[in-house]
């Protein structure tokens, strides 16, 4: 079996799931060499909250071919706090490898070497008029959880880097390796890139009501069944004109449209 090398490199301090995620996938899925390298020659990446990473080799001690780079996002990418010579070894290097991705805010230092001037790209939706403001030669969207350009993948915010991972070993593996990694490390559910970051049902789950509250998760893995005002009453043991009044209150929007969007 073809063994492929993932190297993440990080510019410290970075966003430690933006790391860690990804990572965690490939490690588990088998066939590659997945390693840590850094901007820095310390051997560590601090993170922002506060854990620091060890075992990181130099960027520039990196050696042989590379299939897949992988630049997480964090403060150190956000400020930009690596140098001229790092942006050029990456723009040189970007023509070398397989797959060039970022996740959440790494699509700055992508950008800042001009390697996203003309392509499509995402980054974190907090950040994404920065990016655009920043560098305006990139053609900037503010939905996708991750975008595919050619050989470069950009991701959106933090978790978002686990679905652009899985989507990578799909690509390489198939599928059901894909799906039976995501079972493995107990996703509610693997995401589509063309998915919007802004969660409907995330943003629907503020019922201060617990019955409600377990009603939504329940409906998002039953999509396909009778959501009917009246099922889903009965679910609550309530009556049907207290249930869609109540739900109505806590979320503003009435049960059968929270369905609607929850299928769409």
């Amino acid at each position: 079996m073809q063994v492929r090398r993932v190297v993440f490199l990080a510019i410290p301090p970075v966003q430690i799931l933006d790391l860690t995620g990804p990572f965690e996938v490939f490690a588990r899925c088998g066939g590659y060499r997945v390693e840590l390298a850094s901007s820095n020659g310390s051997g560590l990446v601090a993170s922002s909250s506060g854990l620091t990473l060890t075992g990181a080799r130099h960027y520039r001690d990196l050696r042989g071919p590379i299939d897949t780079l992988m630049l997480p996002g964090g403060d150190g990418a956000e400020e930009l706090l690596c140098d001229a010579d790092f942006l050029s070894w990456l723009r040189r290097t970007s023509r070398r490898v397989r797959r060039l991705c970022s996740v959440c805010t790494g699509a700055s230092v992508l950008a800042a070497a001009g390697i996203l001037d003309g392509r499509r790209a995402v980054t974190h939706w907090r950040w994404c008029g920065r990016l655009q403001q920043q560098f305006p030669k990139v053609k900037v969207e503010r939905d996708p959880i991750f975008i595919r350009d050619g050989r470069i993948y950009t991701s959106a915010g933090i978790t978002a880097g686990l679905d652009l991972a899985l989507a990578l070993v799909e690509e390489d593996h198939g599928s059901q390796r894909a799906l039976e990694i995501a079972r493995d490390l107990v996703m509610f559910l693997r995401r589509p890139g063309g998915q919007a970051q802004f969660s409907a049902l995330l943003a629907a789950q503020t019922s201060d009501h617990w019955p409600i509250q377990e009603l939504q998760a329940w409906i998002a893995g039953h999509l396909t069944s009778d959501l009917s005002v009246t099922a889903l009453a009965a679910r609550c043991r309530m009556s049907p004109r207290h249930f869609a009044r109540l739900f109505a209150a806590g979320q503003g929007i009435t049960p059968a449209r929270f369905v609607e969007q929850a299928r769409v």
